[in-house]
């Protein structure tokens, strides 16, 4: 009896041991419906040996799905779509290798200017890592950034980025791509320091209100229930481009509903959205281009009327407002019958003069 007992608990033993590795596996695989800033790494990857044509936003569709296949049956893997450990540690070493960036990250020294060996694929918010960690020190030194680097691409990050890019005359997107990571190390070799005499000089960074127009061909169209409300979380920071004045201003998510409640970031960024719509706080909306934390530009629409309740102290706006985006038609009349149609025909209509195209739902 006792001899029966002791084999069954081993054979469970051996059972549970042996699931362990897969179901840790399984956990891990990034598959077609994933989501965040691996996938986004994932998809780098795959654009840097030119198998995927599409930008990296983060969202595992059909096409990063061709994209791994072709990569899988290409280097003789498993053919199934999803990345698993086997499958990233050959796609990152295939990628580093095409850009050069054969050696580890920790090799760039701040001294030599040379802080991202070779590799120059995008640091966006909300990323985390090594890579996050060798970008803050550099801000760091550059004097753009105070405190310590802790590798997470946070609000003063992303702060610290569009000060260094509009200092030096770059896109203010606040996403670190090829052209700021080769800057921010030029800078670094140069020894350019940004001091707090330059503001007093007169020589301060520009502020958001001059960041550049976005490229028309890379504004998409991307549906509120559908693409947007499901990626974004209170707290998120909007960057908002005003075509019809080029000013611009940051926006923080406070809530999600049928449209999404935000408020100004700071005075300075009510100041400009004040600016904006005439000097004056009014319920009239504007169409708009909208950044949102992916590094996607999209449009929607607003207004500068502070309401209801906020969360934000001492941005001198009091309350929130409202920023929508696009919904079906019938939906929006059902329950929104005036002023969300009223949006949505703003942004039907900005989309015609954007495109020349309408949109028929």
């Amino acid at each position: 009896m006792r001899c029966r007992l002791f084999c069954l608990l081993a054979v469970l033993v051996l059972a549970v041991s042996s699931c362990t590795p897969a179901f840790a596996l399984e956990a891990s695989t990034l598959k077609h419906g994933s989501r965040g800033s691996d996938v986004r790494k994932v998809q780098e990857a795959l654009i840097t040996l030119g198998l995927l044509k599409i930008e990296a936003d983060g969202i595992f569709g059909n096409k990063t799905e061709n994209a791994v296949r072709k990569f899988q049956k290409k280097n003789g893997l498993k053919v199934d779509g999803l990345v698993g450990s086997k499958t990233l540690a050959l796609l990152l070493e295939k990628a580093a290798a095409a850009s050069g960036s054969v050696g580890k990250e920790e090799n760039g020294s701040a001294s030599d200017g040379n802080l991202f060996s070779g590799d120059y694929s995008a640091i966006r918010p909300d990323d985390t890592g090594k890579r996050v960690k060798i970008l803050q020190k550099a801000l760091i030194e550059l004097k753009y950034l105070s405190g310590k680097s802790d590798g997470i691409y946070g609000k003063k990050t992303q702060e610290a980025v569009l000060l260094f890019q509009q200092q030096n005359k770059l896109s203010a997107d606040g996403i670190a791509g090829k052209k700021t990571l080769k800057a921010l190390e030029k800078a670094i070799k140069d020894g350019a320091v940004y001091s707090a005499a330059q503001k007093e000089e007169g020589n301060a960074p520009e502020k958001a209100s001059s960041t550049k127009a976005p490229d028309g061909s890379s504004i998409k169209l991307l549906h509120w229930f559908n693409d947007i409300k499901p990626t974004l979380k209170s707290g998120d920071h909007l960057l908002i481009y005003d075509p019809s004045t080029g000013i611009s201003w940051t926006l923080r998510v406070y809530s999600r509903g049928r449209h999404c409640d935000s408020e100004p970031l700071t005075q300075e960024d009510t100041d400009r959205m004040v600016q904006a719509f005439g000097g004056k706080n009014t319920w009239t909306q504007k169409g708009v281009y909208v950044m949102l934390p992916s590094g996607i530009w999209t449009i929607g629409s607003t207004h500068d009327m502070p309401h209801d309740s906020g969360s934000i102290k001492d941005n001198g706006f009091n309350g929130h407002l409202c920023v929508h985006f696009l919904r079906d038609m019938d939906e929006a009349k059902k329950n929104d019958p005036k002023y969300g149609v009223a949006n949505q025909e703003t942004i039907r209509k900005l989309w015609k003069s954007l495109t020349g195209e309408d949109i028929s739902y």
